[in-house]
């Protein structure tokens, strides 16, 4: 049976044990499958046994991928073929029999000690995040466990109103900003605005740390001028928090990512309503987010064939990072780092049974080239969809001006989808992709460039 998502509440019990399989038995299948590869000829993709795991539908299916792989293998053409005809719920593609066997695990350990006990009252910590919705989700969740480690109390993060996005969006017109200060109270101690003491506001101290700070650069770079001024803020915050920390901060991070950062009522209501549109089209759907506007094709440095036209475009919106190298598209797409086309994308899901007949809510931007660009991908899968196609124009204006209200909207569905697919491995596919896990176990498919698929 699927576990339900659990979306709320957190205590500090120690997590569920994970159904383990004895080794041997993990040796015998390893060797069985061996044997199988060898001396059993594969065969036709809509029948294979790789996409044929359950009948029974799970909430979410997952397909990670961030660029475009073969499953075509020497002398078996039978494998890249095409399926044709309508879906059919026994194809497999939407669950996993291995749901029920996982579980997410974010509570803290014994040795988490409550907020009250290590948050000295002298230290607030500020910070300006930076980039779209999704790269200043990363760093509000990094400013509370960098809060965590400097024992500070965390103003409620101030978002990036002047950058290439350009959205006057605050915190609380995005997330519901009392539930984030409620649900972390017992990990950091949140604030909304700066106190005053003694009617006057201390003015922070400005400074900025380098990415991928460990916990003891925080200790050594930040808290000597935390335990002097009193107040810090930190600019430009994004990535500033090395990957690998403790046990018990890692947690605090899902914490912060799966549990505490939930949208405002307006924006959830109105991604709610944009799943229920798609379920009344189609049983299923498909979520695919879809990274090919201008600035990411410029900042990824490929090449998509659009000749001298499209290099000088590209080219023109690549000086925008003045910190980035130059450009060699056949290297980049022999490492697999160059975001899948509109049409690799339908041909990658067509070749693993996935049928003309599916619907597919597109989350993207605009789309370098338009129409026509996307062309080939509605000839795969003629019912495509999005936000504009499925609302009126009047229930997205209160979101249609900001860019970052409007991906929220993307985020909802895509995190509500059957099946979530995406070309490039940026930002938001990445955190939805571990929120998806974390809350239930999905299918997952991994592809890139010159690269196999490989299913878990």
């Amino acid at each position: 049976m699927v576990l339900p998502r659990r979306r709320g509440g957190h205590n500090h019990h120690p997590c569920p044990r994970r159904a383990v399989l004895p080794a041997a038995a993990l040796l015998l299948l390893f060797l069985l499958a061996a044997v199988t590869l060898l001396y059993v000829s594969p065969p036709p993709l809509s029948d294979h046994p790789a996409l044929a795991y359950s009948r029974r539908r799970s909430p979410h299916a997952l397909l990670n991928s961030s660029g475009g792989g073969s499953l075509v293998e020497p002398g078996r053409r039978e494998i890249s073929r095409v399926p044709k005809g309508g879906w059919s719920a026994t194809d497999g593609l939407w669950g996993s029999k291995l749901a029920s066997k996982f579980y997410g695990c974010s509570n803290s350990s014994s040795k988490f000690l409550d907020s009250g006990v290590m948050t000295h009252p002298d230290r607030y910590l500020m910070i300006v995040t930076s980039g779209g919705l999704n790269q200043q989700r990363t760093g509000i969740i990094d400013a509370v466990v960098a809060a965590r480690i400097l024992n500070a109390t965390l103003v409620v993060p101030k978002l990036d109103q002047t950058s290439f996005w350009k959205d006057a969006s605050d915190f609380a017109e995005i997330f519901n900003a009392d539930w984030f200060i409620s649900f972390l109270s017992k990990d950091v101690r949140i604030v909304k605005e700066l106190p005053k003491i003694g009617g006057k506001l201390w003015a922070p101290h400005r400074m900025r740390v380098p990415r991928k700070c460990t916990q003891r650069c925080y200790l050594n770079r930040v808290l000597p001028a935390l335990v002097k001024k009193h107040v810090v803020r930190l600019t430009k915050f994004d990535y500033r928090l090395a990957n690998r920390l403790d046990s018990d901060l890692q947690k605090l991070r899902c914490r912060v990512n799966y549990h505490a950062l939930r949208f405002t009522d307006p924006i959830q209501e109105m991604g709610e309503k944009i799943i229920q549109r798609m379920r009344e089209r189609s049983t299923y759907f498909i979520a695919l987010h879809l990274r090919f506007e201008p600035d990411m094709l410029a900042f990824s440095g490929c090449y998509y064939g659009g000749g001298e036209k499209e290099k000088r475009e590209l080219g023109v919106i690549r000086k925008r990072w003045k910190t980035l190298h130059a450009s060699n598209p056949e290297k980049e797409r022999r490492h697999g780092r160059c975001p899948l086309t509109p049409e690799e994308v339908g041909l990658m899901l067509r070749a693993l049974g996935y049928r003309k007949n599916v619907h597919i809510y597109v989350a993207s931007g605009d789309i370098y080239g338009g129409a026509k660009t996307l062309a080939p991908l509605k000839a795969l899968f003629p019912n495509l969809h999005t936000k504009e196609t499925v609302t009126s124009k009047d229930e997205l204006a209160p979101f249609s001006k900001y860019s970052s209200r409007m991906a929220a909207l993307d985020f909802i569905v895509c995190d509500g989808s059957d099946a979530f697919v995406t070309n490039n491995n940026g930002n938001m596919a990445k955190i939805l992709a571990g929120r998806r896990y974390n809350l239930i176990l999905l299918i997952s498919l991994g592809c890139h460039h010159g690269f196999p698929c490989i299913r878990i």
